[in-house]
């Protein structure tokens, strides 16, 4: 066969790989200045159709290094040149070279073989020089579309993917690699069975597979996106739940100059974050107030609604407030922001350091657990009031009590009695007031790790479906000077 004709094929092949490199080359980032990545890719060029041309010579119908070998320069010079993630590099190069191989055979050879003989450009065999020259002119025409589709379209969410996943793209290089490599092996077996442009199985066959193959490739950029929504929610999830933890008070002692009283409280998120949440703080010298709290519903929008609800009950305690005042005006600004129909249970106290009075509400929260000193622990019936951010103008009526040097008070969130085992059995009132009894001369710290453990131990292997938060207080002595 006359050499220009084995040049012609070998640069109507070449042009898939050039197209390829061009789809990297406006998708990584560039590691040297343009002239240098100019000599190495035209380096690559010269040195990549040259080979292509040796093969072609030795085997016309071999196309071994026009798909392969010419790919894997191709993945091989996007290494040198750009500074993405090895992963990011390779998986844009592969996936640009599948589009060139997938609009190759699906775009330009099964134009040129319905339209060629119509036209009279194939006579006898596909290797005609009129006949390469129309599929080299097809071939410049698809691909100029395709970079420029692709270019104004989807290289900035191709961008926005690898971004998301943080260049982590090596799960995607398999099937990628697979893809490419599988081109050759369907067109090694059809050029062996001599299923050649001009043959009649030739159009159905590649259109077949690169259909096959246009369904994977969508398949593996949807699989991309989904994977980095996920990261990307992860990560989302992961800050909202360091926030979270931030926002509440997590170092222990709490108050290491205060031997009045003594405060430890935990909570475990059944989701990344939750919508429970405690609070202490001093309201001034001689009163600490506690918080408790459960906002219906899990995730990302209980989390935020928390924040709210403990944000309002801090600036609105006061010593000189009533409690009861307190709730109901955190009740009216929450239900003027509570477009998603969220709902808070909440207990909050405040402890008299000089009295030891106990002054409380309860806005629909769990039975609190009082240990007198020298007694075990009995729940303190409470009538509960109304939820906050439930229903506007509800009025909250406060209580108290007093707590003696030595008494302690437990309080909880519906996490620990609904706790449930593997056969859906109930945690229950009853067994936490028997761990709580068992414990009740453990300080706070050690306390609420041992009911923990019992309830992982009654949950076994179930699944956490609610928060579990928990928080004791002791009183362990009056402000000195104070009567």
């Amino acid at each position: 066969m006359d050499y220009y004709i084995i040049a012609l094929w070998t640069f109507a092949v070449y042009l898939a790989s050039v197209f390829s490199a061009v789809l990297t080359g406006i998708t990584l980032t560039p590691k040297y200045k343009g002239w240098i990545r100019a000599l190495v890719w035209g380096f690559g060029a010269v040195a990549g159709y040259g080979l292509a041309f040796l093969f072609y010579w030795l085997d016309l119908t071999n196309d071994a290094f026009g798909i392969l070998g010419l790919s894997a320069m191709v993945c091989i010079i996007s290494q040198i040149l750009y500074k993405d993630t090895w992963s990011t590099k390779l998986s844009v190069a592969l996936m640009a070279c599948l589009v060139g191989n997938v609009s190759t055979f699906m775009l330009c050879g099964t134009t040129d073989s319905l339209l060629a003989p119509v036209l009279g450009l194939i006579k006898e065999s596909p290797y005609e020089l009129m006949n390469l020259l129309f599929f080299i002119g097809i071939k410049v025409v698809v691909y100029l579309a395709i970079a420029l589709v692709y270019a104004f379209l989807f290289k900035k969410r191709l961008h926005a993917t690898i971004e998301t996943v943080g260049g982590k793209m090596g799960i995607f290089v398999p099937p990628l690699f697979i893809s490419v490599v599988g081109f050759y092996v369907v067109n090694l077996i059809s050029n062996n069975v001599g299923i050649f442009p001009n043959h009649p199985l030739f159009f159905p066959l590649y259109l077949t597979m690169c259909i096959i193959f246009v369904v994977e490739f969508w398949m593996i950029f949807y699989s991309v996106n989904q994977s980095a929504k996920a990261m990307k929610t992860e990560a989302e999830l992961s800050v909202a739940a360091n926030i979270q933890q931030s926002m509440l008070p997590c170092i222990f002692p709490a108050f290491p100059d205060r031997k009045e009283f003594d405060i430890f409280a935990t909570m475990n998120p059944a989701k990344e974050v939750g919508g429970d949440f405690y609070d202490f703080f001093m309201v001034d010298e001689t009163h600490v107030a506690v918080v408790i709290a459960d906002v219906s519903g899990k995730g990302v929008p209980a989390a935020l609604f928390m924040v709210i609800g403990k944000t309002l009950i801090k600036d609105h305690t006061a010593t000189e407030n009533d409690l009861g005042a307190v709730f109901a005006e955190v009740n009216r600004l929450l239900c003027e922001s509570n477009s998603e129909g969220l709902f808070i249970t909440a207990f909050e106290g405040v402890l008299d350091l000089e009295t030891g009075e106990f002054r409380y509400v309860n806005a629909g929260h769990e039975t609190p657990f009082l240990c007198k000193k020298g007694e075990g622990f009995k729940p303190y019936k409470i009538k509960p009031g109304f939820v906050l951010a439930g229903m506007e103008g509800v009025k909250y009526r406060a209580g108290s009590f007093t707590m003696d040097v030595g008494d302690k008070l437990f309080e909880y969130t519906d996490g620990v009695t609904e706790a449930t085992d593997q056969g859906n059995n109930l945690y229950g009132m009853e067994r936490l007031e028997e761990v709580l009894c068992k414990n009740c001369t453990c300080s706070p710290a050690d306390l609420l790790p041992a009911v923990k453990a019992d309830i992982d131990r009654f949950v076994g292997s179930a699944p956490q479906f609610d928060d579990i938060t928990m928080l004791c207080l002791e009183y362990k002595a009056k402000t000195e000077g104070k009567a």
